[in-house]
């Protein structure tokens, strides 16, 4: 099963919900799947376990008629289809007015609505991927105007989110974990909450170890490349001239570079009893004597 399946799951097993909480769930699976025809409401799921719950929950808010029935659908393999649909009849009209009066205020004005809402909108449409491979929370929805009203409480919640076109339907996401935490948390989704903030921390510190160790890594490769620079650069001094030919300070630090090849500058210093600036001026001195040495060498040969 897919990571967000498990997600859904633990959402779907809870419906110890109040009254204005479902009504609020249905009205964002109705809008977000696009369910209201002219005449009826017809709603296609392809989760049974959601189906059965948004059927649940419209017996237990409305007194309406609903209808239940599933068909097979071919298309990209073959699987049942749920549809849960109303036709027009008395208290049709009233439910309908309910189903589209959550806009961005009333949502703002009760939690409970603010959590029923996202929380539909979730199920009915959200995919969340492992935090293993990536944090992303994807709402891929079939109502542009749904779309624009999630976008903007996501928004107001101070998210980072975003919406765009994908495959002509819109998308609002998000890429931050810790805003996609905070949804898990706002929808109910608490046990997958405390694996997914585990799973981040693990990810983040084996991050920050790889990042500590490349950059160990980096460090030890410079210091090896900057001293077999330095040897090959007293190499050729001492066959051109010879070391004695240099000055004491600078001979002393020439000699203990070729003892030591593999030390870094501070270790130099340390072992000349010098500051790391001192070693490195001294290695300065040194390059310009072999640059003049290689100077002079390039226009005899002219």
């Amino acid at each position: 099963m897919s990571y967000t399946y498990d997600v859904k799951l633990e959402i779907l097993n809870n419906d110890m919900i109040t009254d204005i909480e479902k009504t609020a769930e249905i009205s964002a699976v109705l809008l977000s799947k696009n369910a209201f025809c002219q005449d009826k409401v017809e709603l296609r799921l392809e989760n049974i376990s959601l189906a059965k719950r948004v059927y649940k929950f419209l017996k237990e808010t409305t007194f309406l008629k609903t209808e239940v029935k599933y068909s097979v659908s071919k298309r990209l393999g073959e699987h049942n289809v749920y549809i849960i649909a109303i036709p027009r009849q008395k208290g049709y009209k009233a439910f309908i007015e309910q189903m589209n009066s959550f806009d961005i205020n009333s949502i703002f004005k009760d939690e409970k609505i603010l959590k029923g809402f996202i929380k539909g909108v979730f199920l009915s449409c959200g995919y969340i991927k492992d935090p293993k491979k990536e944090y992303a929370l994807d709402f891929f929805m079939d109502n542009d105007e749904t779309a624009d009203i999630l976008y903007r409480i996501l928004l107001k919640k101070g998210k980072k989110v975003f919406k765009t076109l994908k495959r002509n339907k819109p998308l609002v996401y998000l890429r931050n974990s810790e805003d996609i935490m905070d949804i898990m948390v706002l929808i109910g989704s608490l046990q997958s909450f405390f694996k997914y903030e585990e799973m981040t921390m693990i990810k983040d510190l084996k991050n920050k170890t790889i990042r500590e160790m490349n950059w160990e890594v980096a460090n030890e490769t410079k210091t090896l490349n900057t001293g077999n620079n330095q040897i090959k650069m007293i190499n050729y001094i001492e066959k051109i001239i010879g070391l004695n030919s240099l000055s004491p300070v600078l001979e002393e630090v020439a000699y203990v570079r070729l003892a030591n090849p593999e030390s870094s500058l501070q270790e130099i210093a340390n072992i000349v009893g010098i500051s790391k600036s001192g070693v490195r001026n001294r290695f300065r001195r040194i390059e310009d004597i072999y640059n003049n040495l290689i100077k002079e060498e390039t226009e005899e040969e002219k």
